[in-house]
């Protein structure tokens, strides 16, 4: 029972004998469905060693026979050919997810063939701390050719690449449900988007005034499934009218300190879609503790009552507040208090007066 759901880090600091005693344990073997392989980062670039190597070799060896694998990481290293080889043949027999962060790839890597089963791939490509230079642009040349050798089942695709809006997007044809980006002026992100007729999740990070205007190019007419989207003030205006979202957050990379502005959202966005289903709007990473209440307060002739899920801060004095009648219903409130996110508890919030 315990061993249902084995996670097993795989760090270059440890032994090849230790592992080698791990995958020839039965009991072990046969349990694993998670696997994180993590490297060691100095400078910004992930290093390898010979003992490193060692390790990877002997790990993607034992990887075609964990048959219930079902998750696999890689963290800021230097993946050999043979364990990335060993990843996506084990992935042509059962669906796999995929996580890669910070890594470096060989750069003419070719993979196995063009019928993986990975349905979810989230990429990290660079972060504020890594060189955005040679082994970048090697990552970004890894991710289509990626794409498209797992291109009939991928349904959920989340792309990090922090503060650099560079073209990424000519990949090839993909049905996906789920999306995250890295909002960008670069016409192919809306040409990818306008492609996407099965989408019914968006998440679009770093959308400030540098970028914004991409979601105007969007006709009412595409996306026609998105139920859910994350992106800014100004974006969500045009990707909320006319479509049936049910879920709408400001996108909590920039957000406002100012509680003019998010009663501004309020007001203009959410009324917009009455009738059409807006139900839950995460505020909780948009405003800070001293702000919740005045937006709640300022709210209260604001025809809100079809959103029923409100995130807002916790540790937010409620008892000497008013609140508008439509406010008297059952919200679902996420208070992560000093927990990290992983570990948010999820309460029943009922607010009278």
């Amino acid at each position: 029972m315990l061993l249902q759901t084995c996670t097993i880090p795989i760090t270059l600091t440890r032994s090849v004998e230790g592992y080698r005693v791990l995958f020839q344990t039965p009991h072990f073997k046969e349990s694993i469905r998670f696997m994180s392989l993590r490297g060691r980062v100095v400078g910004g670039v992930p290093m390898s060693s010979t003992d490193g190597q060692r390790v990877l070799a002997e790990v993607a060896g034992h990887i075609p026979t964990l048959h219930r694998l079902q998750y696999i990481e890689i963290a800021r290293m230097e993946p050999s050919i043979s364990l990335l080889d060993a990843i996506f043949r084990a992935a042509f027999n059962k669906p796999i997810s995929l996580v890669l962060r910070y890594n470096i790839y060989p750069e003419e890597y070719r993979f196995p063939g063009q019928e993986l089963k990975i349905h979810h791939i989230e990429v990290h490509v660079t972060d504020n701390f890594q060189d955005a230079s040679k082994n970048t642009t090697i990552a970004r040349a890894f991710l289509p050719r990626l794409v498209s050798a797992c291109a009939t089942t991928l349904s959920s695709l989340h792309i990090y690449d922090d503060l650099y809006q560079a073209k990424m997007w000519d990949i090839p044809p993909v049905r996906l449900k789920s999306l995250t980006a890295t909002a960008t002026r670069d016409p192919s992100l809306v040409a990818f988007l306008q492609s996407q007729t099965s989408l019914e999740e968006l998440r679009i990070t770093y959308d400030d005034s540098r970028v914004q205007g991409w979601a105007s190019k969007l006709s009412s007419s595409d996306l026609p499934r998105l139920r859910s989207v994350t992106a800014s003030y100004g974006s969500l205006r045009h990707l909320i009218a006319g479509r049936a979202i049910r879920e709408a957050n400001p996108d909590p990379w920039y957000p406002s300190s100012s509680y003019d502005s998010v009663h501004d959202f309020l007001h203009n966005t959410c009324p917009s879609a009455a009738g059409k289903g807006v139900e839950s709007i995460d505020l909780g990473f948009v405003l800070n503790r001293p702000t919740a209440i005045f937006v709640l307060a300022k709210s209260r002739r604001l025809h809100l009552s079809n959103i029923r899920n409100l995130g807002i801060p916790c540790h937010v004095q409620v008892s000497h507040v008013s609140f508008p009648n439509h406010y008297l219903r059952t919200w679902k409130g996420f208070f992560p208090g000093i927990c990290p996110p992983q570990e948010l508890l999820e309460v029943g919030l009922s607010l009278s007066l």
